[in-house]
């Protein structure tokens, strides 16, 4: 539960995406700029997916939500570190 809570604690609030496109902004000249758009959609679904399985992890412990296969399998990874 301690890990879950301090895991929670530490992750970040996912990228604001309108404001990473209005200052870099994906033009045909600006290949770069594709690939961070893209790789800030793949982070922030990434961020959101670990903060609701942190969440669920701790409300099954707390027996609110039933442990599921994936939340007893992460429940466990965070128990052996």
């Amino acid at each position: 539960m301690e890990i879950s809570q301090e895991l929670a604690s530490k992750t970040p609030l996912p990228f604001d995406y309108d404001m990473v496109t209005e200052k870099f902004p994906t033009e045909y000249t600006e290949s770069m700029n594709t690939v961070l758009t893209q790789e800030v959609i793949r982070y922030n679904r990434l961020l959101v997916i670990m903060a609701e399985m942190l969440a669920n992890v701790q409300k099954a412990i707390k027996g609110e939500v039933v442990m599921s296969e994936d939340l007893d399998k992460m429940a466990t990874s965070l128990f052996n570190n």
